[in-house]
């Protein structure tokens, strides 16, 4: 299994048999199409920087990919396909030879766990703990308690890879996602996202008291186009 960073929150994961493409928008180099393989782009909301219609655009140069995008990216009548499958929240699925299972972000659309090839792969879009200093203790109360919600579905639940961001926005509340993440889903590799360039942020988590015993399987990042080889 490979593994590639796009930019931002956009990932390639290629298996045997398939390749998934998570939240890409136009930005960043894509790999190239594995030949014989199946492509699936997986998009999770709408926001421009984890969504753009130019996407549809490759389909023919990824072989006839299809598409798997959160119900609220609005489609105008004569853009909706067959090859277009749009899942809303707490959804389970079989599209292709992939089985999707979505969870409700904390901000919009969905994150999706994949399973497929033996392998199972979860990606977050923007389903994170977004304590926000300048937002009131009920609004950050309560998106703890959704957030923590939505991961105690996962309770338990190992993944092969994960994708959750690490967004230094957030200030002292910048790690507090994945480290509730960690605590409680097994994970064999994880990935920070959402670090808008700030790559020196997987240095920071990793010299972060509160996070020593959990990243063991932490993969920082370092530059776009970064590929890993993972077993």
């Amino acid at each position: 299994m490979k593994v590639t960073y796009i930019y931002h929150s956009s990932f390639a994961v290629e298996l045997e048999k398939s390749m998934l493409i998570f939240d890409y928008y136009g930005k960043g180099d894509l790999p190239e199409r594995p030949a014989g393989k199946q492509v699936y782009f997986l998009n999770s909301h709408s926001h421009p920087d984890h969504f753009s219609k130019t996407i549809f655009n490759l389909r023919e140069q990824f072989g006839g990919a299809e598409y798997v995008l959160a119900r609220e990216i609005r489609l105008k009548p004569e853009e909706k396909k067959d090859w277009i499958h749009s899942l809303k929240p707490e959804t389970d699925v079989e599209i292709g030879n992939l089985k999707i299972r979505t969870l409700k972000s904390t901000d919009l659309g969905v994150a999706f766990m994949v399973e497929t090839e033996g392998r199972r792969i979860y990606h977050a879009g923007d389903l994170n703990w977004w304590h926000w200093e300048g937002e009131d203790k009920a609004w950050n109360n309560n998106m703890a308690a959704n957030y923590k919600r939505e991961i105690k579905e996962l309770d338990g639940c190992e993944m092969d890879v994960a994708f959750v961001p690490l967004d230094g926005r957030l200030e002292n509340a910048y790690y507090w996602g994945m480290k509730y993440f960690l605590e409680h889903v097994p994970v064999k590799a994880v990935f920070p996202m959402h670090c808008w360039d700030h790559y020196e942020i997987c240095q920071k988590v990793q010299d972060e008291p509160s996070m020593q015993g959990l990243l063991e399987h932490f993969h920082p990042i370092e530059y776009k186009g970064q590929e890993w080889t993972l077993c």
